[in-house]
């Protein structure tokens, strides 16, 4: 059967199934009118009373509570003035308090009274459900709060039971339609489980594999040859970028080290003027940039090309004070203050190299983009069952809200001007998202409390890419 015939088939019964669901939304909505009347009759009620009352000027004796659209005996009422005094009480007061602290006006309260004293359709546990409305007005300056409810245990019991018919008749319908949907989905996305189980067997080890095309030729066989066409286009790709990577390593690399030695070798001359010395400091700076740019580049293209993890046990909170000490000197020369809180263990399974360049990445990007004087760095730790949570915090600039989407961006800059002369590539946080990435892990940066810039990582502690 053709692949448009089946999912014409589970569009119906997608369509039978949006039908009993739209039912049932319109059923509980038809419920809900019970709640309404009653609110509307609680309303009336009140709005009685509180003209009678103003009537009475608030004198008991003269409140006249004859012609009420309702009895008042058969509604728990209390009326209030603004200090607290009480103008009206019905009967039902006495046997109980409905007057719940909330800010709601309209609220369902549940009391326990017995049935010797007043019959109200109490349950076998005497129990009685309350509808209460609060109505708080105030009209020439005199405030006033009636509270209001009217006991409804009887129209409860039938809603429990017509919502336990209910769902006793949505529980077996669900069971057939799960069935039936299980199997109807069982045949449609076999073939479709097929191509993506072939799909994930092919790899960067395993470009030659191709998807088999079947007999039929259906959307199923035109998928497979588009796909086959696809993966034909990414070998020839691939092949060509990994030979690109092989001799940019060999042709950029070498000939920037030839000249930094050359450099180095110059201004160790002692005939150099003090304007050519200048000037060959800040050339051997430009090639130390375009080296580590360079270096970037190249793990930034292994990573895309090789995204298998050798996972090793190790601990982050260990990882994390061995760069630290690393940084030390650094840390010292400008000023910055340091406080590791990441504190206990944090054990994780991960590629060791990688997370070291991760956080070394994140560090130096907190040093280098630090306050000029009397920096500060806070690196925090916490674990759920699941992932591990590092905050880097430091002292530092704003960073504009429209920047924030785009520092993981290869090559993106906030200040370009300040990012040159800090010596920023444009590439570490982009490796460091990949690295982050190929953990199955998240990471983001924001503007973080007391003018602090703050990066979080999240990994997960027993589970990591699947390559791996």
């Amino acid at each position: 059967m053709k692949i448009r015939k089946k999912i014409t088939l589970w569009i119906s019964l997608a369509a039978l199934l949006s039908t009993i669901a739209f039912s049932s939304i319109i059923f509980w909505e038809l419920t809900e009118e019970p709640f309404k009347l009653i609110d509307e009759e609680n309303l009336h009620m009140a709005e009685t009373l509180a003209q009678r009352i103003r009537d009475a000027r608030g004198l008991l004796d003269d409140l006249n509570l004859e012609d009420m659209p309702y009895d008042p005996d058969h509604y728990w009422i209390m009326a209030k003035d603004e200090k607290g005094r009480i103008l009206y009480r019905s009967k039902l007061t006495q046997f109980t308090d409905l007057s719940l602290s909330t800010k709601k006006s309209r609220y369902l309260i549940e009391k326990q009274i017995s049935r010797s004293e007043i019959w109200l359709q109490q349950d076998s546990n005497d129990d009685v459900m309350f509808r209460v409305m609060v109505i708080r007005e105030n009209r020439g300056g005199q405030f006033m709060e009636i509270r209001i409810g009217k006991p409804v245990e009887d129209l409860e019991e039938e809603l429990i039971e017509l919502g336990i018919h209910i769902g006793g008749s949505l529980f077996l319908c669900a069971a057939g339609i799960i069935i039936l949907s299980y199997v109807l989905a069982g045949r449609i996305l076999r073939p479709i489980s097929t191509i993506i189980n072939q799909s994930r067997e092919i790899s960067d080890n395993s470009l030659d594999k191709r998807i088999p095309i079947g007999k039929n030729r259906d959307e199923l066989y035109e998928l497979s040859v588009a796909l086959n066409t696809m993966f034909d286009r990414i070998q020839h790709s691939f092949n060509h970028q990994r030979e690109f990577i092989g001799n940019a390593s060999h042709e950029l690399k070498s000939p920037i080290t030839r000249l930094m030695l050359a450099q180095e070798d110059m201004l160790m001359s002692e005939n150099l003027s003090p304007s050519a010395e200048n000037s060959m400091i800040k050339q051997l700076e430009t090639s130390r940039r375009m080296s580590h740019l360079v270096k970037n580049l190249l793990d930034l293209s292994r990573m895309e090309q090789q995204d298998i993890l050798n996972n090793v046990e190790m601990d982050l909170s260990v990882l994390i004070g061995r760069i630290l000490d690393d940084y030390t000197d650094v840390l010292a020369e400008k000023g910055i203050r340091i406080r590791n809180q990441v504190g206990a263990s944090l054990p994780v399974t991960g590629d060791s190299e990688k997370l070291f360049r991760l956080f070394v990445n994140l560090i130096d990007n907190a040093i280098r983009y630090n306050l000029p004087s009397g920096g500060e760095i806070k690196i925090k730790g916490k674990k759920s069952k699941t992932d591990l949570c590092l905050e880097i915090l430091n002292s530092g600039s704003k960073i504009p809200e429209q920047d924030i989407p785009h520092l993981f961006e290869q090559f993106y800059r906030v200040e370009k001007s300040r990012s040159l002369a800090l010596g920023g590539s444009g590439l570490g946080l982009a490796i460091a998202r990949k690295i982050v990435i190929l953990h199955n892990g998240r990471i983001e940066i924001t503007n973080g409390p007391d003018q602090m810039i703050q990066t979080t990582v999240w990994l997960p502690r027993n589970r990591y890419a699947e390559q791996a």
